[in-house]
């Protein structure tokens, strides 16, 4: 017989303390925020390791929002699916690309 939402656990109220420390920009709750997906840092083959959400300091990142034709969408999705690799890499990768021979050109 499974549970029903009335009997699952309940999580833990948060203390005043708790929010006043997030609202300073604390950690709050967790600490960790991103998963490793280097393949010597992780440990056996379905549990990856968690890595400190302060371990690296990158570079501050913005948002591009770009409008495109839904079946120009979906064919390059499914370009990316096919090649393997994330959308968002293949525009970053166009954009350096783009910019460079930008550059060149003045």
């Amino acid at each position: 017989m499974s549970k029903t939402f009335a009997q699952a656990p309940k999580p833990k109220p948060l203390t005043a303390d708790v929010i006043q420390a997030f609202e300073r920009g604390g950690a709050g709750q967790d600490t960790q925020t991103h998963i490793s997906t280097k393949v010597e840092e992780r440990e056996p083959a379905d549990v990856e390791k968690r890595e400190p959400a302060k371990a690296a300091k990158q570079e501050p990142m913005r948002r591009l929002s770009v409008d495109l034709p839904k079946s120009l969408h979906t064919r390059f999705k499914t370009a990316c699916v096919k090649a393997d690799t994330k959308m968002v890499v293949e525009v970053m990768n166009f954009i350096k690309r783009r910019t460079a021979a930008l550059e060149q050109e003045k």
